[in-house]
């Protein structure tokens, strides 16, 4: 009797050595993914706040910063008051180690300006040259410009802001972060594409769709690699790319240049901002 009870402890133990690994990665997993369900929610708002802000402002990059910033703010605060808040947001100008919207934006997102495209805003286009040295898309008087459509596009249609906002976000919970962060061999992304025999257009792998060649060619243009745009997290496997888009009309005239004196020369720089 003592030695079938003794038995079934030690069989008891072992099952429970078996499936607590599983257990955790399942809780872990599902805090996770929640996160990251958590995290897109909120950059689809903050991607929205970019348009509407870029659309008041000439789609400019310090413009729709401006807004991806606030629109991600609640991500990275705790405080309950609107001035807590701001105060929140102004920190992380500064800080650029503490986790904040601005050293996010700054540093783990892309921006791509779908439209107005760059040859609507040039002269050969739709572009008019202003005060400031750059060229604009007119936007006063809409439905009494005439003209024809320049590669296909009409004027009107030409003043729709159209973005795409791919973000790098960190994965946070232990042992499962790793785990999603090579999810379908993300980390293979850092080798050549030599490497990738399995790399198609037609039939891509979830890890093709972090690579530029693949989203190039599926007519992604300006989305950024995962290694480009994860940096230092690609190299722990700790991020995971989230994307969404907006579209609004714009309510001032589009400009190919960005006046403001910060952050100005990062629009369309090909690095945090991309104007095909």
């Amino acid at each position: 009797m003592m030695l079938q009870r003794s038995t079934s402890r030690g069989q008891a133990m072992t099952e429970f050595v078996i499936v607590i690994p599983v257990l955790v990665l399942l809780i872990f997993g599902a805090i996770q993914i929640a996160f990251i369900y958590s995290a897109k929610i909120t950059l689809n708002y903050a991607t929205f706040q970019a348009a509407r802000v870029g659309a008041n402002e000439h789609a400019t990059y310090s413009a729709m910063r401006r807004g991806l910033i606030r629109g991600l703010a609640p991500l990275y605060t705790s405080s309950s008051t609107m001035g807590g808040f701001r105060d929140d947001i102004k920190e992380g100008v500064s800080s650029a180690a503490r986790r904040s919207a601005v050293s996010e934006v700054d540093n783990y997102v892309r921006i791509v300006r779908l439209s107005p495209s760059a040859a609507s805003l040039a002269p050969s286009g739709f572009g008019v040259a202003n005060e400031l040295g750059y060229f604009e898309l007119p936007n006063d008087n809409l439905m009494y410009r005439p003209g024809a459509p320049h590669q296909g596009v009409s004027l009107q249609d030409a003043n729709l802001l159209k973005i795409r906002v791919q973000y790098c976000y960190k994965l946070m919970v232990p042992i499962v972060n790793k785990v999603v962060g090579s999810l379908a061999e993300l980390r293979n992304n850092r080798n050549p594409a030599s490497y990738h025999p399995h790399e198609t257009l037609n039939d891509p792998r979830f890890a093709d769709r972090n690579r530029g060649s693949v989203n190039d060619g599926a007519g992604m243009l300006g989305v950024s690699d995962y290694e480009t745009l994860c940096k230092d997290r690609a190299g722990r496997r700790e991020g995971f790319i989230l994307t969404s888009e907006a579209i609004v009309r714009m309510q001032s005239a589009a400009y190919d240049g960005d006046p403001d004196e910060e952050v100005g020369d990062r629009m369309c720089d090909g690095e945090y901002m991309v104007c095909p």
